[in-house]
C-alpha cells in the first residue's frame, strides 16, 4: 500500500496491484474556482464518493475511463458504500454522498467524502479502519474538531485530513490547523504513506500529506 495526497479530497492510491485514483478533480473546475495542478496518471480504474465536479472529473490525463462503483470484488480487492449525508442538516442542502471502504492486503482503508453529519450507526461503521481519509474544512462537511472526534472515536491507525482550504482552491473552508488543535494524540509529516509507515505506529496518529 502506498498513499499520496493529490490535494482537495485526491488521493493517489497503491493498493492489491492497482493504482487507484479517490475522487479526481481538474483544474479549473467549479467556475474556475479550482486552480490545483492536473493529475496525472496513468490510473488503473478511478473511484469517486459523488458526482460533483470536485469529486468525480475526468481527464485524459487520468490514463482510464474505468470507474469502479460499489459493492464490488476484485481479486484481492472489496469495495463496500455508505451512504451519508453532505451536510450537518441532514443531508437537506446538499443531499446524500457516501464514504468507500477499500479492503486489501489485510487493510481496510475509508475515504469519507463529503462527510457532514454521522451517527452512532456510522461511526459503527466505520470501526476497523486502519487509514481514514476524512474530509475537515466545515462548511459543506464536517469542520476540523468534528472530524478530529469523530476520527478519534472511531480508533483509525492513521487519519489523513483532507478538503481543507487551500490557496489554490477558492471555496470557503477551514485550515488543516482547525483539526490539528482538535486532535488529541500524535501527529506527523510524510510525503506518502505507506505499509511500513503505518506498521511503525505504535497509537492512532494524524498524518499529514503534502498537497502537489
Amino acid at each position: 500500500m502506498q498513499l499520496r495526497f493529490l490535494g482537495h479530497a485526491a488521493f493517489d492510491l497503491h493498493l492489491a496491484g492497482l493504482r487507484l485514483c479517490l475522487d479526481p478533480h481538474k483544474p479549473g473546475a467549479l467556475g474556475g474556482r479550482f486552480q490545483l495542478p492536473a493529475i496525472v496518471g496513468p490510473f488503473d480504474a478511478l473511484l469517486r464518493t459523488h458526482a460533483h465536479e470536485d469529486h468525480a472529473a475526468w481527464t485524459p490525463e487520468l490514463g482510464t475511463q474505468r470507474w469502479l462503483d460499489a459493492p464490488l470484488q476484485l481479486p484481492g480487492l472489496e469495495i463496500e458504500a455508505r451512504a451519508v449525508f453532505h451536510d450537518a442538516a441532514q443531508g437537506r442542502q446538499m443531499g446524500l454522498v457516501r464514504m468507500i471502504s477499500l479492503r486489501a492486503e489485510g487493510l481496510r482503508i475509508v475515504h469519507s467524502g463529503d462527510l457532514g453529519h454521522a451517527d452512532a450507526s456510522d461511526e459503527q461503521w466505520l470501526q476497523g479502519t486502519d487509514v481514514l481519509l476524512i474530509a475537515a474544512g466545515g462548511t459543506w462537511t464536517l469542520d476540523g474538531p468534528a472530524a478530529a472526534g469523530l476520527a478519534q472515536r472511531c480508533g483509525a491507525r492513521a487519519v489523513v485530513p483532507m478538503h481543507c482550504a487551500d490557496p489554490r482552491v477558492d471555496l470557503a473552508l477551514q485550515p488543516v490547523a482547525a483539526f490539528l488543535a482538535a486532535w488529541l494524540g500524535p501527529v506527523i509529516r510524510l510525503a506518502h504513506l505507506d505499509s511500513a509507515a503505518l506498521a511503525a505506529l505504535t497509537s492512532p496518529a494524524v498524518v499529514v500529506l503534502p498537497s502537489p
